[in-house]
């Protein structure tokens, strides 16, 4: 029963990319999400925080949906970023090395005022009235 529920709510969870790489990746992420479930219901079993199989059927399917949606999420998004870079290669190099070129001007800049306060050292002069 929760087996249909999970294949009902990941069954539209698809990847933009080629079939084959996409079944590959969705049973990889499904082999994980089995093993993490196994793992924190095993947890919760001996926790004595549930008994029985319709409790503990429950718990792993409800972890394993959750963690299956998390990281096809993360998946989904690395791949869609990883397209549209290489979609838009030399629109992204200039951003990226405006940003570093930013980020070195604003370290020069710091660096430079730092360097004047340190040039710049205040001498306290005190009236010696014993000469």
């Amino acid at each position: 029963m929760f087996k249909f529920i999970f294949d009902l709510a990941t069954e539209p969870l698809g990847l933009p990319i080629e079939w084959y790489y996409e079944w590959i990746i969705l049973a990889v992420i499904g082999y994980i999400a089995y093993l993490i479930a196994y793992e924190k219901v095993g947890s919760l079993y001996h926790g004595d925080l549930i008994s029985g199989r319709a409790a503990g059927s429950f718990c792993h399917w409800i972890i394993r949906t959750l963690y299956f949606i998390v990281m096809w999420a993360i998946a989904y998004g690395v791949i869609w970023i990883g397209k549209f870079v290489m979609a838009h290669k030399i629109q992204v190099a200039i951003g990226i090395c405006s940003i570093v070129a930013v980020a070195i001007a604003v370290k020069i800049f710091i660096w430079t005022k730092e360097r004047n306060k340190l040039v710049k050292v205040s001498v306290k002069v005190e009236n010696n009235d014993n000469r």
